[in-house]
């Protein structure tokens, strides 16, 4: 890969200035299919911290007095300025944590989306009126914005996750301190930006970038910091609302998933084996709503598992600049060694191997797609996140047996159902613990405008993509008017 072709690392962005931190402490964004160094970039800590968090609290009191129908005017601009960059930043993406290009132009599709659809928020930020007991008093509700929003976001989706956070939070008349994962610098840099050729004002948004100990740490336990927007590992999540909590911090968590597909015997066999498969290895199954179990009425598992195999054996895994691959890389080495690990257990447990369950002979970080039978609902590749290219099958004798064991997780992100039946199909809709149920579809097909989240461990109550975000990112004010 040639330099003019290597994306740029800028350093942190407080108050409209690119600024490099002033530490000799480092770390690489490297690419996962070549393992090549694309950048080494600055450590910030508590000090960058501090400078981003005074920015955005300084830029909080002119910037919720806008309009919110003209700061609804940058997030259309902005959605102008992605379109036109889209596959610069598609390639950035791509390079530095391994999905496919065709996935990162997807996914950059899915932000320009949610922009345009938060921008159109700006006309909606609707309160009440409510109807009060006295002839002469009127009594009404309006949202208002909260003050310095923390979004700290994961590897996997580099863009749209924290966008989803972002435009919330800036049309509600929020300022924003983002710090994303540190092997997604690159893309950060990239999208960050694009804000202040849209016309975001200074401090409004701030990037900084370092480890979550350092960086994360230090704004969940700053004074000025007033909301909380993470997407990650339950294990972190339940750590900062712990930290946010000592101060009355709004935290909004977007957590794990143990997904399971229900496969009933009168499913379309051929569907579900295709949108099991796309659901379970798009992104090398390095997505919280990732197909991980598949639950399938014993009389079809056999016959189930042949054409998931099938499918899944013609995987073409590989560089996902390349044309043709469908799946790429695991992200980092530590998430290589994870994978690796959970599918000795699995097997150490009784599972059997259908295919897959070894690293591949490339240069990166490349584990073949992998399918496991004869799973227990016990076992712990049925129970725990793997965050990886392993799917797990079970068998169930009928359809209550499957949503039991759908259900006998801590999780409640995700979950599917394959069936001709309007019965089981309605009962699933109620009976299936999750945030989000798919009918006759693979459970990573979410769109804009509907309220995404989890239950149980998989989050703590709010919702994302939608208007919905809203209960996160504003305060009800009630107001009485006497005449």
């Amino acid at each position: 890969m040639s330099k003019v072709q290597s994306p740029v690392y800028k350093g942190n962005f407080v108050n409209g200035d690119w600024r490099m931190p002033k530490t000799d402490s480092c770390f690489e964004s490297i690419n996962p299919a070549t393992q090549e160094v694309i950048a080494t970039c600055r450590m910030s800590g508590e000090r960058e911290v501090d400078e981003a968090v005074s920015s955005a609290h300084e830029a909080f009191q002119a910037w919720r007095r806008i309009p919110a129908p003209h700061r609804a005017e940058i997030l259309y601009t902005l959605s102008d300025l992605l379109a036109s960059r889209k596959e610069a930043i598609a390639r950035t993406m791509t390079i530095e944590m391994g999905k496919v290009l065709g996935e990162s132009r997807s996914e950059l599709d899915a932000t320009i989306a949610a922009c345009r659809y938060m921008a159109g928020e700006g006309r909606r930020l609707f309160g009440e009126t409510i109807p009060t007991s006295a002839s002469e008093r009127m009594a009404m509700t309006i949202r208002e914005p909260i003050g310095v929003v923390a979004c700290i976001t994961p590897w996997n989706f580099p863009i749209a996750l924290a966008a989803y956070k972002i435009f919330a939070a800036l049309i509600a008349g929020n300022t924003v301190v983002w710090k994303p994962a540190s092997n997604v610098a690159l893309s950060a840099c990239a999208f960050t930006e694009l804000f202040a050729l849209a016309g975001l004002p200074p401090g409004v948004l701030n990037l900084v970038l370092g480890s979550g100990s350092q960086v994360g740490e230090a704004l969940v336990e700053h004074p000025d910091v007033k909301v909380i927007s993470f997407t990650g590992s339950t294990a972190v999540g339940i750590r900062l609302a712990e930290k946010g909590s000592r101060t009355l911090k709004r935290v909004s968590l977007e957590l794990g998933g143990k997904n399971g597909v229900i496969v009933l015997a009168d499913a379309d066999l051929d569907k579900a084996a295709e949108g099991i498969v796309k659901a379970a290895f798009t992104t090398a199954g390095q997505r919280c709503t990732a197909a991980s179990r598949v639950i399938a009425e014993e009389s079809i598992r056999e016959e189930l598992e042949r054409r998931v195999v099938a499918r899944t054996k013609s995987i073409t895994v590989g560089d996902g600049l390349q044309p043709g691959v469908e799946m790429g890389p695991l992200a980092t080495r530590s998430q290589l060694d994870t994978v690796e690990r959970y599918v000795e257990i699995a097997q150490a447990q009784g599972g059997i191997v259908l295919t897959g369950a070894e690293r591949l002979e490339h240069s990166g970080y490349f584990y073949a797609p992998t399918v496991i039978t004869n799973v227990r609902p016990t076992d712990r590749i049925a129970k725990e996140e793997v965050f990886g290219p392993v799917l797990a099958i079970l068998g169930a004798k009928n359809f209550e047996e499957a949503v039991a064991i759908n259900n006998n997780t801590e999780y409640g992100l995700s979950s599917a159902i394959y069936t001709n039946s309007l019965h089981y199909a309605g009962r699933a809709m109620r009976e299936l613990e999750s945030g989000l149920v798919y009918i006759n579809s693979g459970t990573s097909s979410s769109e804009t405008g509907a309220p995404f989240g989890g239950m149980k461990m998989s989050g703590n109550g709010h919702r994302e993509v939608s208007h919905h975000a809203f209960d996160t990112m504003t305060e009800w004010k009630t107001i009485y008017t006497n005449v």
